[in-house]
């Protein structure tokens, strides 16, 4: 049976994770060049404080300072589990005490527990819900187990994961997230987890409830229900909490001696939502008095943001900004621009708008014809010297073109334009190949004449003492004539009659 659940979890694994690549862009932090900075200071060494709304970090500190995730990296071990489980209500898994016993190695004041004992069967959404409100270490042993292989363990796949999302700074070695030093985020890297999280289903609904009752199979460990309930370690959401926070939302603890309180928590208000990731807090004041900065730290953003921020606009689209000089145009030679759109941002009611520079591109050497709406240039917006936002600047209006005008420019224009080149040189090389042709031609020709039979050349003798007397004069033009042929054959006649009579006459005689 073990078997068969490894083999439906692997190909369900594959699925995840080829459908996972297309949330990385969308759930990647914005990476906008500008924050401000909220009025309190923070006892956490590193903070993020993120606009779910505009995908937008709105603030940050030291976020790319390694820090140890303690039981923050718990979030990726509910990943990882929720990608590889097909169905997490149907799935059940019964615990085995001798997982424990590694948990002997570390700090007891570390480890959390949810009171799941050996032999108790529960689905592996109830050890989420363990996991997720309480931290449960027991949950973290046994869903590594039941989900490793050999070729391939839980906490390998929690790193392949980190990598696939972009984190650049994660190692993960062991799924509970108790201390070890080589086990390091950073506080950029846990938002990037924790956002991918929240778009998996299931996921946001367990880290967000209050508390939860397990369904119970083993009575002999549980006889009564009601004792055994667990409850989100983020007493935000409590409204009996000294910490309460209206509209927070539980997500993830993880506290750990050697890196001080962490938290990673949401909060909606006005239709605005925000995500904080703080961590290693300090446990104790200066007089060793027990504190939880981290949930003052969360309580303080959360008030500085809700109350400072809001949408601003930087930039109108009705604002003309600049003209563009139009050659070829037919009556007004420039047209103004303004933006494509307007410019909204998230923006600190403290911080002057006229503090955002604009700095603006136009384009060169514009030829009519002009459309209303056509591109023409660009503005940057700048914020501490970091451009925040760009806009294309577009025509007011429509220019037309002036035949006269265009084709005046066209004329003296054209000895200077790519295309008169380009048939200089086309030109240069038809006539070069030409000429190569002729000579080829004329290579080929000499090489096919036949050269004349040597006896042809020796000129005939030619007999006049039988032929006609004519009567020219030396005045008249002289022909010579080769020997005719019908005139050598008659001549030949004439001797073979002459000889003939001369023969018959002798013997006559």
């Amino acid at each position: 049976m073990h078997k068969f659940h490894f083999i439906k979890r692997f190909f369900v694994g594959i699925a995840a994770a080829l459908l996972s690549t297309s949330f990385l862009f969308r759930l990647s932090p914005s990476t906008h060049a500008y924050t401000f900075t909220p009025d309190d200071a923070l006892y956490s060494q590193a903070a993020v404080l993120y606009n779910v709304d505009s995908q937008q970090i709105v603030f940050e500190k030291n976020a790319d300072q390694p820090q140890a995730p303690g039981h923050l990296a718990q979030i990726m071990t509910a990943i990882v589990v929720i990608e590889l489980c097909s169905d997490l209500d149907q799935t059940t898994i019964t615990a085995d005490n001798e997982l424990y016993d590694v948990l002997y190695r570390y700090d007891p004041d570390d480890v959390r527990y949810a009171d799941i004992y050996n032999g108790d069967t529960l689905s592996v959404r109830e050890y989420l819900y363990a996991l997720l409100l309480t931290s449960s270490c027991e949950a973290a042993l046994i869903l590594e187990d039941y989900f490793s292989t050999d070729s391939e363990s839980l906490v390998d796949r929690m790193n392949q994961k980190a990598k696939d999302l972009g984190c650049t700074a994660t190692t993960f070695t062991n799924a509970t997230g108790l201390y070890d030093p080589a086990q390091t985020t950073t506080a950029r890297d846990m938002l990037t987890i924790t956002n991918y999280a929240l778009s998996l289903d299931g996921f946001e609904e367990i880290a967000d409830t209050r508390e939860y009752a397990p369904q119970i199979t083993n009575t002999e460990n549980h006889p009564s229900s009601d004792e055994w309930i667990w409850t989100h370690s983020n007493t935000m959401m409590q409204e009996s909490s000294d910490y309460y926070y209206a509209g927070a939302e539980g997500i993830k603890t993880g506290n750990l001696n050697e890196s001080g309180r962490s938290v990673i928590t949401k909060a909606t208000k006005d239709g605005n939502t925000y995500l904080v990731v703080l961590m290693n807090a300090p446990f104790t004041d200066e007089e060793d008095k027990l504190q939880y900065y981290h949930l003052e730290d969360a309580i303080s953003l959360f008030q500085w943001a809700f109350s400072a921020l809001s949408y601003t606009t930087l930039l109108e689209d009705d604002e003309e900004l600049a003209e563009v000089e139009v050659a070829n145009s037919d009556g007004n030679s420039y047209v103004l621009v303004r933006p494509e759109n307007d410019c909204v941002m998230l923006w600190c009611d403290d911080v002057d708008i006229t503090a955002v520079q604009r700095v603006i591109e136009l384009e060169q050497n514009v030829q009519a014809p002009i459309d209303a709406g056509q591109q023409l240039g660009m503005i940057s917006l700048k914020f501490s010297g970091e451009v925040i936002a760009q806009v294309p600047l577009v025509a007011v209006s429509s220019v037309d073109r002036s035949f006269s005008k265009f084709n005046l420019y066209a004329l003296q224009n054209f000895p200077h334009s790519p295309w008169f080149r380009y048939g200089l040189i086309a030109g240069s090389i038809c006539t070069v190949l030409y000429i190569l042709i002729c000579i080829y031609a004329s290579y080929r020709a000499k090489r096919n004449v036949t050269p004349e039979d040597p006896i042809h050349l020796i000129p005939h003798v030619t007999d006049f003492t039988d032929r006609p007397q004519l009567n020219w004069k030396r005045s008249e033009t002289v022909f010579y004539h080769g020997p005719n042929h019908n005139e050598s054959k008659n001549t030949d006649a004439k001797k073979e009659q002459k000889s003939e009579n001369e023969t018959a006459s002798a013997i006559h005689k």
